[in-house]
């Protein structure tokens, strides 16, 4: 870029920020016609729709402070994502001296819209949309729109942006790279090591999108209970080794506490009992006004995407209770009884959660669709129950990983596994590492059975516990392949 003074000092906006107090971004300076800036995306209509998107789909009906928004999320993902990768640069150089790597600033900025622009093909009630609509009929996800809208219709400006906060680089950003670190491959291949080192950063084990998230729920909902996180100590304990990314061991107790929190989040948050329902009653709906709005598929009408939020359909479809249309006067009623009600067409009939703490207990879990088949045989075929079965996993079962030699790491690298660091040492001690993580649960289940407030569902049999550790799982999944093992909001 000639018309860009090389050793050009970026302009610096601010935005205060109730989690990590101020986040600085980059702001054009006018130092040529073409200049594209963090801000210049920013102001994107693609980027000021998630003002209009709740972060936690309706929880606000639960917890009625929870009203953040998807849009102060992408900050707070950009700031940490930045700090991390800018953090482990040298180490990447000291660790791999014969792999190339681009600029510093190069590589923050990578990671600064990676996680800037990581939720932006978030629909209303976000991944409830994925569930009930973009998934079920399409096989995609808000991912694939992410990618579509990066590489679509901001691909260009992307492309032009030449500094990060820290300063000015040479090297164009392709879109296309800001697209692989936010959806997650099948396998971990990647073109160059830097970008599979780096990319747990984005969909490891400890994300920024994670500790953002984490922090960011925490705060607006007032779930003190689920504990507290220390994202400086995690960052300033993070390296990268010739074993990938590791924390070392003084960081184990924070990375401990991070892992334990995500725990406590989904069980008390994002798997809260009337949270649940609400979203359950709001995707029937969703669902039913996609449908006879013959949507289409979101990331091949993204003009139409762009206007759809959860702002739009809370004015709007309430004032389908007045139309001619029956089924749209009916869908109108039934949004509107939930909004101003809190009305939930539901009552639940039956319930058990379980915490599974070693691999042999993850391995014989029942396929959640059998599941869920299954407990719908036991109850009247006329009661009309809705069986859901959610869970999350919130470790592998081998967190830390060990390799004999880079070529092993390169080529059998986990994505969502770490390596742990004795720097007094300079040894690995994976197997102490996932020794102390024995009492922090690998996966958490909850089975809820719910039926039509009124329903006749007559004395359904009770189901026993040891009715749901029958063996008829595949097994033990293959992490590194898996989307689902480690579950990100």
């Amino acid at each position: 870029m000639a018309d860009l003074p090389r050793r050009a000092v970026p302009a610096l906006g601010v935005v205060r920020d109730v989690v990590h107090n101020y986040i600085p971004f980059t702001v054009s300076t006018g130092a040529f016609r073409s200049e594209v800036s963090e801000k210049t995306l920013i102001d994107t209509e693609w980027f000021q729709r998630l003002r209009k998107i709740f972060q936690l789909q309706s929880c606000w009906l639960v917890y009625p402070c929870a009203v953040h928004t998807r849009f102060t999320h992408a900050l707070g993902t950009m700031h940490l994502a930045g700090r991390i990768a800018a953090k482990l640069y040298d180490d990447f150089k000291a660790a791999f001296p014969a792999e190339s790597i681009p600029e510093r600033n190069h590589v923050e900025e990578v990671f600064r819209l990676a996680g800037l622009l990581h939720d932006i093909g978030h629909g209303p009630l976000c991944h409830l949309m994925d569930e009930v609509y973009t998934h079920k009929y399409y096989n995609k996800t808000h991912e694939d729109i992410s990618a579509r809208i990066i590489e679509n219709e901001l691909g260009e400006l992307i492309s032009k942006i030449r500094y990060s906060p820290s300063g000015p680089f040479d090297t164009p950003i392709d879109p296309k790279i800001i697209s692989r670190f936010i959806k997650q491959p099948r396998k971990s291949a990647w073109p160059a090591l830097w970008q599979q080192v780096f990319s747990k950063i984005m969909i490891g084990v400890v994300t920024a999108d994670s500790m953002d998230f984490l922090l960011r729920d925490r705060w607006f909902t007032g779930a003190r209970e689920i504990g507290e996180i220390d994202v400086t100590r995690l960052i300033s304990e993070m390296r990268i080794t010739p074993h990938g990314i590791a924390i070392t061991k003084a960081g184990l107790p924070a990375f401990r506490s991070f892992l334990q929190v995500r725990f406590g989040a989904f069980r008390h948050i994002y798997f809260h009992e009337k949270k649940v329902m609400f979203d359950m009653a709001f995707g029937e709906l969703l669902e039913k006004v996609l449908r006879l709005t013959r949507f289409g598929d979101p990331s091949k009408h993204l003009t139409r995407f762009l206007n759809l939020s959860d702002f739009s359909l809370h004015v709007h479809i309430p004032e389908w209770a007045y139309a001619k249309n029956r089924a749209r006067r009916e869908i109108g009623r039934d949004w509107r009884r939930i909004l101003s009600q809190r009305s939930i067409p539901y009552a639940k009939v039956y319930e058990v959660e379980r915490v599974y703490k070693s691999a042999s207990e993850v391995s014989s879990t029942i396929d959640k669709g059998i599941l869920e088949k299954d407990l719908e045989l036991r109850f009247p075929k006329e009661s009309g129950v809705k069986p859901l079965v959610s869970r999350v996993d919130i470790r592998p079962s081998r967190t830390f990983l060990e390799y004999t030699s880079q070529d092993d790491f390169k080529q059998y690298d986990n994505l969502k596994s770490l390596a742990l660091l004795d720097e007094s040492t300079g040894e690995f001690c994976g197997e102490f590492g996932n020794s102390a993580l024995d009492d922090v649960p690998m996966r958490y289940e909850f089975v809820r059975v719910y039926a039509p407030i009124g329903a006749h569902i007559g004395k359904p049999e009770t189901v026993p516990a040891s009715q749901m550790d029958l063996p008829l799982g595949g097994g033990y999944p293959d992490e590194s392949a898996e989307r689902t093992n480690i579950t990100s909001m």
